[in-house]
């Protein structure tokens, strides 16, 4: 009889033990939030960090994130307009574009491409290129102050309907090769050049700070 007792005071404290446990695990847990706009002991950024650029000189206004290092962007940037939609993912080394960019037309892809990163640490960097005709290849000095530069595939979509219609391939920054895939009505035509535009080739820069009186910071 004794040992029956102790059986069910264990099964009821097992009972209530398991209960608490389940409720814990039910209950909403409440993690801490990653630190975002930080900088590091010499005021560099650092970490995580989230930008609003307001309109100005006629560009539209968008907030972007990502990582820095010390005050260097890298990695994958994402850029939103003052709607929400995605504008733009991009790649970054050393503060300018390296690898795969991809860019939209609210919130719809229409392009794809490859970037190079240039070196800024040295005033000469040495790039691979292949020769389209005789497939050799060879090095080609360029100078590190462009920043970046087109190298490898870039396609364009209808951003309608997701149909590919241009294909081209840069090296160093030259067209080597260029294929239409369909003939587009001419208001699709005027569309992808004032998409091209707004790419980062066009404008001559890579990667700019935002003037400081410009920003406003959102955690």
């Amino acid at each position: 009889m004794k040992i029956f007792t102790v059986a069910i005071a264990l099964f009821s404290l097992f009972a209530v033990l398991a209960k608490a446990q389940e409720k814990e695990q039910r209950a909403p847990q409440h993690r801490e939030k990653a630190p975002v706009n930080q900088v590091d002991s010499r005021g560099q950024k650092h970490g995580m960090w989230w930008i609003s650029v307001s309109p100005r000189m006629g560009e539209p206004g968008l907030t972007e994130f990502g990582n820095f290092d010390h005050g260097v962007k890298y990695g994958v940037w994402y850029k939103l307009d003052t709607e929400g939609d995605l504008v733009a993912i991009e790649s970054f080394r050393n503060n300018v574009l390296d690898g795969e960019v991809k860019y939209y037309d609210r919130g719809r892809l229409y392009c794809t491409g490859q970037y190079r990163g240039l070196n800024p640490k040295n005033k000469f960097d040495t790039i691979m290129v292949m020769d389209p005709i005789t497939h050799l290849e060879s090095y080609r000095m360029v100078a590190t102050d462009q920043g970046s530069m087109r190298h490898g595939t870039f396609r364009y979509f209808n951003p309608v309907n997701g149909h590919l219609i241009k294909e081209e391939e840069y090296q160093v920054d030259e067209l080597v090769y260029k294929k239409e895939y369909e003939v587009s009505a001419a208001s699709d035509s005027i569309l992808i050049k004032q998409h091209e535009l707004r790419m980062p080739h066009k404008k001559g820069t890579y990667y700019t700070p935002p003037p400081g009186k410009k920003i406003s910071y959102t955690e």
